[in-house]
């Protein structure tokens, strides 16, 4: 026993051989949680506290799964196998329950599983039927709201219950209709697996006695990310004592928008009374500058245990800040480096790691231009992704009347009842012109039905617009005109994350656009380009750099780690940097990112960034003010660094110049927003003032305004009924405002 604990620190070591009761094991990134997870399940074996059917384990992931029953049983019994031990996901031991006891559930014995597609696919049928309009209600979003409120244990009678909440009512019918036919189908989703089984471990007390039997050991890996209802299916087995291990580390929970309740770990011992807590400290994984400064990020969070991650290892290299002029200039400096580093590391350990996928073009180009190999993990290149070739496709048609496949693409996009039986006649039509299909459709010849004679007509007159609008427009707007007038940017709106990301790759493209026209390219040169981009043999090999979102690298680890984008409206992103607990989700996604790194780790960010065809000046992101200064190099070529303020209270501002800095006070007419000071990371500076309503207000409080968005404090003039304050908005720039009139809110 003394040999098989011997490469275990003495934190691990007390987890693996704690007795019986609940365990709550806080594993830090790289700490070694999967070694504490295997051994303990080897141990609890060896030692005899359990046979391994008495064993039940449970995890996210199918590969987490499988590499924990892998290591285990090498562990276990000289390699002969962990018996009847459960090692899986929540839904592989959710689904075992359900085809064991059927008939409990009130499903045919046979019963089969709709995957993702299946689930679509049956949501589209439904829409059409209820003749609901699919670009208001997309299948996949619908979907996603059933699944929410599935996973947050809240019925559909909750949304019935919402009569003036069109959306709800909708949501409501369509949801009704989906169970009915799922029912008559004999099928379940993959919700239904983790709802219908706690239905029956609360119903069914035989069946209820006969899971607890296989759970009397139960073990929960990534326990952050666990939601309402698998931690009430834990609470029914476990009837709220047993022997449960808990594994898992707050500062890790990044899937909140996914239903994950951070609670359900902070709040451990109120749902298991008595429970022993191991914090696991040691990281082996990265540097400890690396630790040092994901650390004092990760410190400013308040919802958290607390631990201080440290290494053994000596030395590492200091964390790099970089600042570029724009995000070219950033994805230059950082394909510079990984040039420099790729015959120390080697391509396949590297990763660039980004908040939206959006983010992964000027990073593709730069590489591509380069000959160096990479490949987006977790998503499709930026120009395949649908939205993008829709776009592309229309820029063709103006570009090249003729195209038959962009006309074939988009000639339906949005919806306008040009469908299959269209095409044909159109295909008749155009053999019998000997013409080519764009062209011949032009003709909008009498076979056609009346409705799709009148779309028709409307298309070509929109590539007619087009064609003189292009004229008249530069290249940029032009773009947004086109996007705009199409329908296409209005096929995502909405606030779901698929539209906001859509929305973004869209306006990607139009950035795209603008910066090849300032190069001196046509569109006709641009669309040439990007073909050839199109025709890029993909890259198979695993020695290639890695582009990813900061959720996709999650469990992942580098020796080189990129995480760029370091700027307010990125990281955080703009739609959770209204509330403190987005806020501190975004900085626990950024604390995932850099913990990535085993050597070395990079920072970067953009002064400028073209959004939606213009250049706009953005602000650092307010989690490099949670670094010290000492915890990482500067090397942009123009030095972050705070300006002389002609205000004592007030915060800085650099607006940087190739070659030379140019220093001016936060709020001038040709000044850059304003970079808040360091001194300002988690603490407020000067004393605070009271209004005539009797609050208290300093420099450096964050504010909401109705009409101006969120901002900063600046500094503060008078006091009482006569107090002024210079506050800095995201969205109105620098403003003077009393506080009790304008109805300043505090953050």
């Amino acid at each position: 026993m003394d040999q098989f604990l011997e490469n275990l620190n003495d934190a691990q070591r007390e987890a693996v051989i704690f007795g019986e009761g609940p365990l709550l094991v806080l594993a830090g990134a790289g700490s070694g949680k999967t070694r504490v997870l295997t051994h303990r399940v080897a141990h609890i074996v060896a030692r005899g506290d359990a046979e391994p059917f008495e064993i039940t384990a449970v995890t996210f992931t199918n590969k987490a799964a499988r590499e924990m029953r892998e290591r285990a049983e090498t562990l276990v019994r000289d390699g002969r196998g962990l018996g009847g031990a459960f090692l899986g996901t929540f839904h592989r031991w959710a689904l075992e329950v359900l085809r064991r006891w059927p008939e409990a559930a009130g499903l045919p014995r046979r019963f089969s599983i709709l995957d993702p597609d299946d689930q679509r696919a049956l949501m589209t049928r439904l829409l059409k039927e209820e003749r609901i309009d699919t670009k208001d209600h997309p299948p996949r979003a619908v979907l996603g709201r059933i699944s929410g409120h599935v996973n947050r244990m809240e019925g559909v009678e909750r949304l019935e219950a919402r009569s003036g909440d069109n959306r709800a009512q909708i949501t409501a019918r369509l949801w009704n209709r989906y169970t009915k036919e799922k029912k008559a189908l004999g099928a379940v989703d993959f919700d239904d697996m983790l709802a219908q089984t706690l239905d029956v471990l609360r119903r069914e007390e035989v069946v209820r006695k006969a899971v607890m039997r296989r759970a009397r050991y139960l073990l929960v890996d990534e326990f952050q990310d666990t939601n309402k209802l698998q931690m009430k299916m834990l609470l029914t087995v476990l009837a709220g004592g047993g022997n449960i291990t808990a594994v898992g580390d707050e500062d890790q929970s990044i899937y909140r928008w996914r239903g994950a309740e951070m609670d359900n770990i902070l709040g451990f011992e109120k749902h298991f009374a008595g429970a022993h807590i191991v914090s696991l400290e040691r990281n082996y994984r990265s540097t400890q500058p690396i630790l040092e400064a994901s650390g004092a990020l990760i410190a400013q969070n308040i919802r958290r245990h607390g631990k201080t991650l440290f290494t053994e290892q000596d030395g590492g290299e200091p964390v790099r800040l970089f600042v570029a002029d724009d995000e070219r200039h950033e994805a230059r400096w950082t394909v510079d480096r990984i040039s420099e580093l790729e015959s120390e590391h080697g391509l396949g350990e590297m990763a660039v790691l980004m908040r939206t996928n959006a983010q992964t073009r000027p990073f593709e180009e730069e590489l591509m231009r380069r000959r160096i190999a990479y490949r987006v993990v977790g998503g499709l290149r930026f120009w395949q992704r649908a939205e993008v070739k829709d776009a592309l496709a229309y820029l063709r048609q103006v570009v090249r009347p003729d195209d038959e496949v962009a006309f074939r693409r988009v000639v339906n996009v949005p919806a306008r009842g040009i469908g299959a039986a269209t095409i044909d006649v159109l295909k008749k039509h155009a053999a019998g012109a000997k013409a080519l299909l764009p062209v011949a459709a032009r003709d909008l010849p009498e076979s056609l039905m009346p409705r799709a004679r009148v779309a028709l007509g409307r298309y070509f007159e929109l590539l007619d617009e087009a064609q003189s609008q292009r004229e008249i427009l530069d290249p940029a707007d032009f773009v947004g005109w086109l996007l705009e007038t199409t329908g296409l940017l209005g096929l995502y709106d909405g606030d779901e994350e698929e539209k906001v990301v859509r929305r973004e790759n869209l306006r990607q493209l139009a950035s795209a656009v603008a910066e090849a026209s300032a190069q001196g390219q046509t569109l006709e040169d641009f669309l040439d380009g990007v073909a050839l981009f199109e025709d890029s043999d993909e890259e198979t090999s695993p020695d290639v750099v890695r582009l990813m979102t900061l959720h996709g690298a999650k469990g992942m680890e580098f020796d080189v780690v990129f995480v760029a984008g370091m700027e307010d409206g990125l990281l955080p992103h703009a739609n959770s940097r209204e509330e403190e607990e987005g806020v501190e989700e975004e900085r626990r996604l950024a604390y995932v990112g850099m913990t990535r790194a085993r050597r070395w780790l990079g920072l970067t960010a953009a002064r400028r960034r073209f959004l939606f065809g213009q250049s706009q000046n953005t602000q650092l992101s307010r989690f490099l003010l949670d670094i010290s200064a000492d915890q990482f190099e500067d090397v942009s070529d123009q030095p972050w660094q705070m300006a002389p303020s002609d205000e004592p209270e007030e915060f800085g501002t650099v607006v940087a110049s190739r070659g030379r800095h140019q220093q001016r006070s936060a709020g001038s007419a040709d000044s850059a927003p304003p970079i808040p000071s360091r001194r300002s990371t988690g603490r407020k500076i000067g004393a605070v003032v009271t209004d005539g309503s009797g609050v208290g207000w300093r420099p450096g409080d964050r504010v909401r305004h109705r009409r101006f968005g969120t901002g900063v404090v600046l500094s503060c003039r008078g006091r009482g009924p006569q107090l002024q304050l210079v506050v800095y908005f995201d969205r109105g720039g620098r403003k003077t405002l009393v506080p009790t009139i304008a109805k300043l809110e505090k953050l």
